[in-house]
């Protein structure tokens, strides 16, 4: 079996403490969950890692796939320009993953966008990782990356991307890192306005992580969904299609709602 984890982990950029300067506290709960999700994956460096990121470009009903051979990024744009990263792309494994997942019915679009300068959701989750993988702040452990977006995929799709992604084996360890926020909606003065789905969205999250099934959230109104104004529900959904194909159990670490913004750790380890 190619997948040795799987891991949900939040990504606002207020949580690396050089970008914080002490903010980061008001967000103890996460950042209590943050460092126990990564001291579960302590001696788990795979030889490659699927990073689903929504902050990488939209693709209309497909699985969007950043080519890019080097990547490269740093916290400058939120006041940190000494924390940054630049992982590879494990290119020949990339193409083997999408010519699985084409051939199992995943639509597939790739263009090259090498800037992660925006993109925090690659950048908070690989802050954390270095520092489990190697103790230090930058990409000298991040193993090869396949940094895709699966956000133009419906829900449907992003589960069965999961699905489809549990019978991929090419020989080296995997791991798949889903990264994305819940509702940005919780409280009247959230990044997006309040909405009172914005609650209910996130107790469906965390109920579906715990039972290991997409049922509670799909069993929200599309309207629902969008109200609750989240970013992360697709890679979720990946990963949830994943470990139900392989009959794992995903462990819930934490939850909370600072800033209005939902925030969910969870792992399973396989």
């Amino acid at each position: 079996m190619s997948w040795s984890w799987t891991a949900l982990m939040p990504h606002p950029p207020v949580l690396v403490p050089e970008v914080g300067h002490g903010r980061e506290r008001k967000a103890a709960v996460t950042l209590e969950g943050v460092g126990k999700t990564a001291k579960e994956l302590t001696g788990l460096r795979p030889d490659c890692l699927l990073l689903l990121s929504p902050h990488q470009p939209y693709a209309q009903g497909a699985l969007f796939v950043n080519a890019a051979p080097r990547l490269k990024g740093s916290f400058a744009s939120y006041g940190a320009p000494l924390v940054g990263f630049a992982p590879k792309t494990a290119t020949e494994r990339m193409r083997s993953m999408t010519d699985h997942l084409t051939q199992n019915g995943i639509s597939v679009r790739a263009g090259d966008f090498p800037d992660l300068s925006r993109d925090q959701g690659t950048l908070v989750p690989l802050y954390f990782l270095g520092l489990a993988w190697s103790g230090d702040k930058t990409d000298g452990e991040t193993p090869p990356l396949v940094l895709a977006s699966p956000i133009g995929l419906d829900l449907a799709a992003a589960l069965n991307l999961g699905e489809v992604l549990a019978s991929f084996d090419d020989g080296v360890r995997w791991a798949l890192l889903a990264s994305g926020d819940l509702s940005h909606r919780l409280t009247p003065d959230a990044p997006s306005g309040y909405s009172p789905a914005g609650e209910k969205f996130d107790v469906a999250v965390v109920e579906a992580l715990s039972l290991g099934s997409p049922d509670p959230l799909l069993g929200l109104a599309p309207k629902e969904v969008e109200a609750a104004g989240e970013c992360g529900l697709r890679s979720i959904m990946a990963m949830l299609g994943l470990c139900r194909a392989l009959g794992k159990q995903i462990d819930v670490i934490s939850y909370e709602g600072p800033f209005g913004v939902g925030y969910c750790n969870a792992v399973s380890i396989f």
